[in-house]
């Protein structure tokens, strides 16, 4: 994937529906399969983006980029 860690905060995504409660969000980024986890906020970060089953980074604010269902 040529996509930095980074910059998966900003590129433009659309996210879909997931079927786990646990992992609302799922989509596709350069061929990837991407996932956004709901964590134990506010011990922990709110989200946290899985690409290809690896943690990527956790975050609290969805970013401006990324189009929820």
């Amino acid at each position: 994937m040529s996509i930095e860690v980074k910059n998966y905060l900003e590129v433009k995504m659309q996210w879909e529906q997931g079927r786990d409660p646990i992992y609302p969000y799922e989509g596709e980024l350069e061929g990837a399969k991407c996932r956004i986890r709901l964590n134990d906020f506010p011990v922990e970060s709110l989200y946290t983006l899985i690409v290809d089953d690896k943690e990527i980074t956790s975050f609290d604010d969805w970013p401006q980029n990324w189009t929820r269902p």
